[in-house]
């Protein structure tokens, strides 16, 4: 396959927990030509494993809340209901980040995974890639707090019944997207009533 778009120049501009880069680059348009060149700041994100922790036993799903600093100025509460998540580490492939994930987020043993879809969350800012899983677990009853001391992690994880995840759909209180996606593929390809 010939690539439709050439990188003329690449520079950091902030190297920190995550990279900003400037890009100059041109690509081929629709109609064949090429554009003049274009530059564009981009985040550099990494790429994330995820997982829909699910009990097809208790029909339960676990949902996490942890503090996230990126939604400070958008958000009037400080947690957002999220799915499993974290970075893929070297040398690890995406479906075996998500298990470790699982286990460290939520303490649930994965017994089965499936894949559900790769997928960018906002490629037009960031080269972030999440690769997303359903794992079916034992849920537990009532919350626990979890998370890793070295990486200051502090998460409430809570198992709710099928319909208590879908009431919070219907009044909107989930608002993590990879959450959202997550759910909506749940219930329109997987769950069977």
């Amino acid at each position: 396959m010939t690539l439709k778009y050439k990188i003329l120049n690449k520079v950091n501009l902030y190297s920190g927990f995550f990279n900003l880069n400037k890009y100059e680059f041109i690509h081929q348009k629709h109609n064949g030509e090429w554009t003049d060149k274009i530059d564009r700041e981009i985040f550099s994100g990494c790429h994330v494993a995820s997982l829909l922790p699910y009990d097809p036993i208790k029909n339960e799903i676990i949902l996490i809340k942890q503090f996230r600093a990126g939604n400070l100025s958008r958000y009037d509460q400080d947690y957002l209901y999220e799915v499993v998540a974290g970075v893929v580490d070297s040398g690890e492939n995406a479906e075996k980040a998500a298990i470790r994930e699982c286990l460290e987020e939520t303490g649930c043993e994965v017994k089965k995974i499936l894949p559900i879809q790769g997928y960018f969350p906002s490629p037009g800012s960031t080269e972030e890639y999440y690769d997303l899983f359903l794992g079916e677990i034992e849920a537990f009853e009532g919350e626990r707090i979890m998370g890793l001391d070295n990486e200051n992690e502090d998460i409430l994880v809570k198992s709710f019944k099928i319909d208590e995840v879908k009431k919070m759909l219907n009044e909107k209180k989930i608002k993590n997207g990879l959450t959202l996606v997550a759910l909506q593929w749940f219930f329109l390809k997987y769950y069977k009533v």
